[in-house]
């Protein structure tokens, strides 16, 4: 199990709709660090945190020290077989301490149990702490897209 700072069991739930507040300030802390480095705000930093916690797609890492991060998915649709991670975040003073491979754990774990092939997911090129996190849970780059925006990278992982 994943420890918090003072030792505590890292346990993770469904979002709650209440969690909305506190989501968005996990996503203000782990992608405020690019804002300086993008040309546009990173895509979670744009999203409302009220409507993503009521989703039923997020879950969240809670230990008695709070809330400590959280995933987001999206289920496929058309025919794909995988689930798509949209969000990771693990608030930066919680970083280093398996909290964020728990919670990717989770996601695969969906996966698996939905009979899907794999997990896909895609970042910020600018982000190579973020491509480095994932590749080191043997997630592939299947390629790279740019457009006036953004240059994205294109990741996933087989688990079937």
């Amino acid at each position: 199990m994943a420890t918090a700072a003072h030792g505590a069991t890292v346990g993770i739930r469904p979002a709650a709709a209440a969690d909305g507040e506190v989501l968005a300030e996990i996503a203000r802390e782990a992608y405020g660090k690019y804002l300086g480095l993008v040309d546009e705000p990173p895509a979670p930093l744009l999203l409302d945190y009220r409507e993503v916690a009521a989703s039923g797609r997020c879950h969240v890492a809670v230990s008695d020290d709070g809330t400590l991060g959280m995933v987001t998915v999206e289920t496929p649709e058309g025919g794909d077989p995988y689930l798509v991670l949209r969000n990771l975040a693990v608030r930066p003073s919680c970083q280093g301490r398996g909290i964020g491979r728990k919670l990717v754990a989770l996601v695969e774990e969906m996966a698996r149990s939905a009979g899907l092939r794999g997990v896909r997911l895609w970042t910020r090129v600018e982000m190579v702490d973020n491509i480095a996190f994932y590749q080191g849970l043997r997630y592939e780059v299947t390629h790279t897209e740019r457009n006036e925006h953004s240059h994205r990278v294109f990741l996933r992982k087989e688990i079937a």
